[in-house]
This record gives structure tokens, C-alpha cells and sequence, in this order.
């Protein structure tokens, strides 16, 4: 009885995570880019971006429509996570401020 309860919460738990990611190249720093993270109707209740790259000025990302802007210039490799309850999508918006040229590498969670 003790083991069929453990494998039962186990696969609970396994089964529980849904992790979703899409991987996006930035090099066209013209304007500013609105990248969404389609969920499937799965719900999640966190986010995160992790951005790599080099950018030759400052860029920003919000990690919502009414979040604080995150600033980052020259050689970046950063996360940033952030709470969230969806099953539709998560948009997180990129704006290149001052840089004109460079390449970020953006990988977008749901989980």
C-alpha cells in the first residue's frame, strides 16, 4: 500500500510540471517586438526569459505590458522569472532604446 501511494505522488508530480519554451533570434533592432509564447490552453503559473547576446547600446525588456523595465547593455547572458497565472499565451516585449545593431538569443518559459 506504502508504494502504490509513493509511485501515485510521484507520477503526480511528474505529470503536474508542463513546461513550455520557444527559442527567438533578435538581430533587426528597428523597432520595437512584442514576442508571445503560445500555451496551448495549458495553465502556468510562471515565466521567464532568458536573454544571450551582444548588443552595441542599451535595450529593454518588460516582462508584462505593465511591468518595470529591465535595462541591459553590451555582453548579456540574464534571466528574469517572474509569477503569472495563463493557459492563453505569455507576451513579453522587447524594445531596443539606443542600440542599433547586435544579436540577442531569447529563450521564453511557461511552467
Amino acid at each position: 500500500m506504502r508504494n502504490i501511494l509513493l509511485i501515485l505522488f510521484l507520477s503526480t508530480l511528474f505529470t503536474s510540471c508542463i513546461i513550455t519554451s520557444e527559442d527567438v533570434v533578435i538581430e533587426d533592432f528597428s523597432k520595437p517586438t512584442v514576442l508571445s509564447l503560445d500555451l496551448h490552453g495549458e495553465t502556468h503559473t510562471r515565466k521567464a526569459i532568458h536573454l544571450k547576446g551582444e548588443v552595441d547600446d542599451s535595450v529593454y525588456i518588460q516582462m508584462c505590458s505593465e511591468c518595470f523595465n529591465f535595462y541591459l547593455t553590451g555582453e548579456i547572458d540574464t534571466v528574469f522569472r517572474t509569477d503569472f497565472g495563463s493557459s492563453d499565451s505569455a507576451s513579453f516585449y522587447f524594445y531596443p532604446y539606443k542600440a542599433k545593431s547586435g544579436k540577442l538569443n531569447i529563450t521564453m518559459s511557461a511552467f
